[in-house]
């Protein structure tokens, strides 16, 4: 056992954990914004089928987020007006799915389309976030993985080889 290679990756790990709430820190504004998307009073609506909902609208450097279920509990057609941009579509959450849509430029609107044959009732949530804001966030959270990762892999040479 090393215990050179051992404190060397302790100490990263502990590096990494910093960082990244470094990052959360800085993105605190961010993630309190999601907070209250994700707590927020659900609308309620019946859709038919082929029916749409209109979300709203997002224009360059702010993303709409849309958290939503319905009685069918699968994922609904998203449907933008730019058909370009940041799409992260339904990513499912907790038996909801999740919708983060940013326009490169300009600006788009976003709907959430019943592409079933039945009709079905949706409870949804939404807001907006800045995505600059976001910045420090995914910089730390791929930062401290990255450090994570070396400490690890120093942690396991600091037991697996043996000292002269």
């Amino acid at each position: 056992m090393r215990k050179g290679l051992l404190i060397a990756g302790a100490a990263l790990i502990v590096l990494a954990i910093v960082i990244f709430f470094i990052g959360v820190y800085l993105s605190s504004g961010v993630t309190s914004n999601l907070a209250s998307i994700v707590a927020g009073i659900r609308s309620e609506a019946v859709m038919k089928p082929g029916s749409s909902i209109s979300i709203g609208n997002a224009s360059s450097g702010i993303a709409i987020v849309v958290i939503y279920n319905d009685t069918l509990r699968k994922p609904l057609n998203i449907v933008t007006t730019t058909n370009t941009g940041l799409i992260m579509n339904n990513i499912p959450v907790d038996e909801q799915y999740m919708v983060v849509y940013s326009p490169p430029t300009g600006s788009g609107a976003l709907y959430l389309v019943n592409n079933y044959s039945e009709s079905l009732t949706i409870y949804y949530t939404y807001g907006t976030i800045d995505t600059a804001s976001l910045m420090p966030l995914a910089v730390s959270t791929f930062l401290s993985l990255g450090v994570g990762i070396v400490g690890v892999v120093l942690l396991i040479l600091g037991v697996v080889l043996r000292g002269k």
